[in-house]
């Protein structure tokens, strides 16, 4: 039987303060490679966060962090009154099959790939540059930072959870929270002089659910579509989705050239713009 090491490995942990990865985080990623090394084997146990803060001079929360982490994801186990131990069963080990199993795998065995549409809306896949990933002003669809009132938010969430109902935990309208419903029904009628009444509104989790639910409902295969050209780029996916026709139609300082439109495609089924 292998030999349990007694200690962690401090070599194997290295935490460089002036980075830019967290401590919590370099801690993580040192102990799960020394994990998936073998250099900490399964059943061994980790000292106390106390010893360890002591150990690298850091805080016990740095501590504590990376080891939720690895507890929520499977490397290590808790154990009250016990400790903390490398869990017996590896997560890793879970998700990758090994050489062995895979050449026992009946050769004549099909294989399942996406589906013809599944394709389609595969090749519509938009990806950008990490950089263009970070918040930079005026980002669209994304509230203000500065301006969010973080403070109220998580007063009024703190109340809701203090004094639950019975429905806080159960399934909601389909349609989304009537009282919100309500709200938006009142606003468009204020703001956009939108007539409609709240069970005419549905509540979403975002524009792509929205686009993507209203083309599968309104379009059938072949409907032609318009879209801004150039415009969102999640809206072409959607009507994509929906086996629509896409037409491009281009658009000036007031938007979406109507006209031209007509002429591309005056049977359009649905048209797509950017309020």
């Amino acid at each position: 039987m292998a030999k349990v090491p007694t200690q962690i490995s401090l070599t194997a942990v290295a935490l460089d303060a002036l980075s830019a990865v967290p401590l919590y985080r370099q801690l993580y990623n040192s102990i799960r490679s020394a994990i998936l090394s073998g250099q900490l084997v399964s059943g061994f146990k980790l000292p106390g966060s106390r010893e360890m803060a002591r150990e690298f001079c850091v805080s016990r929360n740095t501590i504590t962090g990376a080891f939720d982490q690895l507890i929520a994801e499977g490397y290590l186990e808790a154990q009250i009154g016990s400790g903390t131990f490398v869990s017996k069963k590896i997560p890793d080990e879970l998700l990758y099959a090994s050489n062995k199993s895979n050449s026992q795998a009946p050769k004549n065995k099909s294989k399942r790939g996406l589906s013809e549409r599944g394709k389609t809306i595969a090749a519509t896949l938009v990806t950008f540059p990490p950089n263009q990933k970070r918040l930079r002003p005026f980002a669209p669809c994304l509230p203000s930072i500065e301006d969010f009132p973080f403070g109220l938010w998580a007063k009024l969430a703190g109340h809701r959870l203090r004094y639950p109902t019975r429905n806080l935990l159960n399934y909601g309208e389909a349609a989304g929270y009537r009282p919100l419903r309500e709200e938006i029904a009142a606003y468009l009628g204020a703001a956009r002089g939108v007539r409609c009444a709240p069970e005419q509104v549905v509540v979403v989790s975002g524009i792509q659910q929205a686009v993507d639910l209203t083309a599968r409902i309104l379009l059938d295969a072949g409907d032609a579509a318009w879209v801004e050209d150039p415009g969102y780029l999640g809206s072409r996916g959607a009507m994509i989705a929906a086996q629509a026709r896409i037409v491009p139609v281009p658009v000036d300082a007031e938007g979406i050239e109507v006209e031209t439109g007509k002429k591309l495609a005056p049977e359009a089924r649905l048209v797509c713009v950017t309020p």
